[in-house]
């Protein structure tokens, strides 16, 4: 039995790396975008303004979600320090 405890907290470590890798991607690339949107639309400033005015329910809606996965993952980094230490209390245990 704790065995099987022992396997799924390593099977629930490792999905939690697996989805801080990804995330770490994600905002990599859309760090890219952003600078590349700032770049974009450096001569083109009042399009800029036009359609950030016509968009702004739909880009905070995005914020809302930006500050949603930026909370999961800071609950997901204590996630992996704690499964870390319960793992390493648990070998030392043994």
């Amino acid at each position: 039995m704790k065995n099987f405890l022992r396997n799924k907290m390593k099977d629930r470590l490792s999905y939690c790396k697996d989805w801080k890798n990804s995330v770490d991607l994600y905002i990599a690339n859309k760090q890219i975008t952003k600078k590349a949107d700032k770049e974009y639309y450096k001569s083109k400033p009042i399009l800029k303004l036009v359609l950030d005015i016509y968009f702004l329910p739909y880009n905070l809606l995005r914020l809302f979600r930006y500050l949603r996965m930026v909370h999961e993952y800071k609950k997901n980094q204590v996630e992996i320090k704690v499964l870390s230490k319960e793992l390493g209390d648990y070998e030392d245990f043994k």
